[in-house]
């Protein structure tokens, strides 16, 4: 269908012949000497890419160099410059690693949410919750119950920081908040087995929540090494992440977490068992040198390898709840909008937090809350790319 080949029985999906073969014609195409080419040979490359990304875990994220390079177009030409190369070889990494494995349809179409985070980030760090579901299995070291992290960014980052006093800065707080997205994704795969599975992250940031929902922005800047990373780790732990808007008065656990660093694990879990449903309890992750390493690195515009992100958890222990299991069953309501439909107000009230909602009989049903709905997709333009009139 549509150049996949999609096996029910195994419940696998992968691409024809004829577009694994295809794949690697195109980036011969464009070797790494070559400084720059045709507008319409570009448009080409990105449309085939694009559909082929569809099948590809985590390929959607790679192109926000590549959608950048024509902005900068002169004329009939494209320049092809550093970024663009990096992407190019990125997809040579994800064509090497199609052959390892087969790409399960969990890990393309979302079920019914595993687990519902929230995440926060501020000029002084970063930080979130997740509530697991009962079916969800948790890793060696771990228990079954809701997990907070946090993490105190270095001084060079905060000195970095767009602000009054530092007009010149070149880190937004949207890209700190687009990086805290990529950190708390990683709490939850280093606690919890989510391969297969459907996670739900809600942040109280529009920027980053409509990045992380397109996965490429048409840039060179932060976001777009930020979402590349985004690409590797869901590739490599293999689940399907839904993004929502969690207003910041109602976001209070990932708020606190996030910023009050003066205040020790103990004194900051006291502070927050109010909003933790009861006899849950809660369990600390902290994040990994590696992880943070490359955070850091994406904010600083430097390029890591996409092994900085393959972190291996520890082994999963079942749960001994597979009949909730939500790995073949499907949300009871599709989760789109109709385009013409307005969206509703992003006011912030803090009423919306309800620990009813967090109980992990009710995590499951979280798409159905949605408060920013995922939207129908439009027929797709016959040229990649911005427009021009003549």
């Amino acid at each position: 269908m549509l150049g996949w080949i999609i096996a029910t029985v195994n419940m696998t999906n992968h691409l024809i012949l004829h577009c694994i073969k295809r794949l690697p014609d195109i980036l011969a195409s464009i070797p790494i000497t070559q400084k720059r080419t045709s507008v319409r040979k570009w448009h080409k490359v990105l449309g085939e890419l694009r559909s082929m990304a569809l099948a590809l875990p985590g390929a959607r994220h790679l192109f926000s160099h590549m959608q950048h390079a024509l902005t900068n177009k002169l004329g009939t030409r494209v320049s092809l410059r550093k970024g663009v190369h990096h992407a190019l070889e990125d997809f040579r990494w994800m064509l090497d690693n199609i052959a390892s494995r087969p790409t399960r349809i969990a890990e393309l179409v979302p079920l019914l949410s595993s687990a519902e985070g929230h995440h926060d980030a501020s000029g002084k760090g970063a930080g979130g919750i997740w509530f697991p579901a009962p079916h969800l299995d948790h890793r060696e070291g771990y228990e079954h119950k809701p997990v907070v992290w946090r993490l105190k960014w270095p001084q060079h980052v905060i000195d970095r920081l767009v602000t009054d006093d530092n007009p010149d800065g070149d880190i937004s707080n949207s890209d700190l908040e687009l990086a805290g997205g990529l950190l708390h994704l990683e709490a939850l795969a280093q606690t919890f087995d989510i391969r297969e599975r459907t996670i739900l992250s809600k942040t109280d940031n529009l920027n980053s929540l409509f990045w992380q929902r397109k996965a490429s922005a048409t840039t060179d800047k932060v976001p777009a090494h930020l979402l590349r990373l985004f690409g590797f780790h869901q590739r490599y732990h293999r689940y399907v992440a839904r993004h929502d808007y969690q207003p910041g008065a109602s976001n209070p656990v990932a708020d606190a977490c996030s910023r009050d660093f003066d205040l020790s694990w103990e004194d900051l879990l006291a502070d927050l068992a109010p909003y933790i449903p009861e006899n849950d309890g809660l369990q600390i992750w902290t994040p990994s040198d590696e992880i943070v390493s490359a955070v850091i690195s994406a904010l600083l515009r430097r390029r890591s390898e996409p092994e900085a992100l393959m972190v291996e958890p520890s082994q999963p222990i079942p749960s001994g709840n597979a009949a909730g299991s939500s790995v073949c069953t499907w949300p009871l309501t599709p989760v789109s909008k109709p385009s013409r439909t307005k969206y509703q107000s992003y006011r912030s009230a803090d009423d919306e937090y309800s620990r009813n909602n967090f109980q992990s009989t009710a995590i499951q049903s979280g798409l159905e809350r949605l408060k920013v709905t995922y939207g129908k997709l439009h027929k797709r333009p016959l040229v990649w790319g911005p427009t021009t009139q003549a």
